[in-house]
């Protein structure tokens, strides 16, 4: 039997004080159902690109050197979770609406990249989920990303826990449930984290804040244990070793962060 699909969602600008149980009732389940924190910690400068680089190559910003939204190939190059993935035989897809995350990985890491150019509107989230059940109803992965960047935004417009940015963390929610749905009808439950880049304060981000630097890091699925918190501080860099691990691949060795599963389990032991 082929291993279970991983999705990796990141839903930009979400604050962990924003899930509850009637907003977001997906995120939510999750939490409730595998291993938790909605304290871990982001990066500095908090930040989309920084972020998400940190996130997808399991190191912090001083050590990938992008500090702004404007990509610049890495002095140093580490690889990315899709570039280790897809070197060790994982098939790979991607689903996002924020174009500079094209450089996340390499161009051929990805089987399948879908790219829609806008995070304004609600419907912008929707068009990249909309692909994502296309995509996986014909073929099977083994990593999945879905990005959805329209909180983000209007954090930004609004202001983060406004009535309106709680609206919208409530449509990246229900976008999350369909995707989840849409590969477990296919081809099985997946194993899930969802976790955010940063948060955010007023109209802004970028510092070093609670507000910004705090995020969720929510893992669930068949191979998840249902035990609760998280011990310890869980930094942002440690996604991509934690989901090495349900993959069942080799970490790089280069890699700063840890698998959040293996400190639970040494935390038991």
């Amino acid at each position: 039997m082929a291993p279970r699909t991983v999705l990796l969602a990141s839903i930009d600008g979400l604050r962990p004080d924003a899930l509850s149980p009637q907003r977001t009732p997906n995120l939510w389940s999750l939490l409730n159902r595998g291993c938790h924190t909605l304290s871990a910690r982001s990066v500095m400068p908090s930040v989309t690109l920084p972020c998400h680089t940190s996130m997808m190559r399991g190191v912090d910003v001083d050590r990938h050197g992008i500090t702004t939204n404007l990509f610049q190939p890495l002095a140093r190059p580490v690889p990315s979770l899709f570039d280790v993935a897809t070197g060790q035989g994982v098939e790979c897809a991607m689903f996002f609406n924020w174009g500079p995350l094209r450089d996340l990985c390499e161009p051929e890491s990805a089987a399948d990249i879908v790219i829609h150019a806008s995070f304004s509107q609600p419907e912008d989230d929707a068009f990249v989920t909309e692909a994502l059940e296309r995509y996986v109803a014909r073929r099977r992965y083994g990593l999945v990303f879905l990005y959805l960047g329209h909180t983000d935004h209007t954090g930004h417009q609004f202001g983060w826990m406004s009535d309106e940015y709680l609206a919208a963390a409530s449509h990246a929610d229900a976008c999350l449930g369909r995707a989840i749905r849409a590969i477990a009808d296919r081809w099985g439950e997946p194993n899930v984290l969802a976790l955010s880049d940063h948060g955010g304060h007023g109209r802004a981000h970028g510092t070093d804040l609670p507000e910004d630097m705090t995020i969720p890091f929510l893992l669930a699925g068949p191979d998840v244990p249902r035990l609760g918190e998280l011990p310890g501080e869980v930094r942002l860099f440690d996604a991509a070793p934690t989901v090495a691990g349900l993959l069942g691949i080799q970490p790089s060795p280069i890699w700063e962060g840890r698998d959040a599963l293996d400190r639970l389990k040494a935390a038991e032991a």
